[in-house]
C-alpha cells in the first residue's frame, strides 16, 4: 500500500497563454476585416451589412480574447488523487484534472468539478523550474486506487 502524496504549485505566470491569446485573436480580427475589405471590395451595395458584420465579429473577438485572457492566480494541488484549485480570491474548486494540450514547457489543463463549470487553467514552465518535473510527474500519473495490470494467477493443477 502507497503512503497518501500531497502535491502542490502557486500557478501565477501566464504571459505564454496571454501571448497565445493575442496572437490568435489577433489573426481572427485581420481575417474578418481582410474578409470585409475583399467582400465590400468585389459588393459594393452590401459594404454597411459587410462593416456591421466585420464589427461585431472583432467585437466578438475582442471579448473572447479578453475573457480567455483572465486567468486567476492560485494553488493547484493533488491529495490521495483529489485535485484542486484554490485562486487567490477564495473560490474553490476540486475535480478530475486532464491534459487538453501539452506543448512541452506548456500544459493547457481543464479541472472538471463535478457540479460547476470545467476550470481551465494554463500552465507554464516558467516560473516553475523547480516544480516543472513534478507537475508533469503529478498530472500524468495513474490514479493510486486504479487497479494495476492484470497478473496471471498460477494455475492449480487438476
Amino acid at each position: 500500500m502507497r503512503d497518501s502524496s500531497v502535491f502542490a504549485v502557486r500557478l501565477h505566470r501566464f504571459e505564454v497563454w496571454r501571448s497565445a491569446v493575442a496572437v490568435v485573436a489577433l489573426a481572427a480580427i485581420a481575417t474578418s476585416l481582410a474578409w470585409a475589405f475583399a467582400t465590400a471590395a468585389s459588393n459594393a451595395e452590401h459594404s454597411i451589412v459587410v462593416a456591421s458584420i466585420a464589427a461585431a465579429l472583432t467585437a466578438a473577438t475582442i471579448a473572447t480574447a479578453v475573457s480567455l485572457a483572465r486567468v486567476p492566480a492560485g494553488v493547484l494541488s493533488c491529495r490521495d488523487d483529489a485535485w484542486s484549485f484554490v485562486a487567490d480570491g477564495g473560490a474553490s474548486r476540486t475535480g478530475r484534472l486532464r491534459v487538453a494540450i501539452d506543448c512541452g514547457p506548456f500544459l493547457l489543463l481543464r479541472l472538471e468539478p463535478s457540479s460547476h463549470r470545467s476550470v481551465w487553467l494554463p500552465v507554464q514552465r516558467r516560473g516553475l523550474e523547480h516544480d516543472w518535473h513534478a507537475l508533469r510527474c503529478a498530472v500524468y500519473s495513474p490514479p493510486r486506487n486504479a487497479a494495476g495490470p492484470a497478473t496471471a494467477s498460477p494455475s492449480s493443477p487438476e
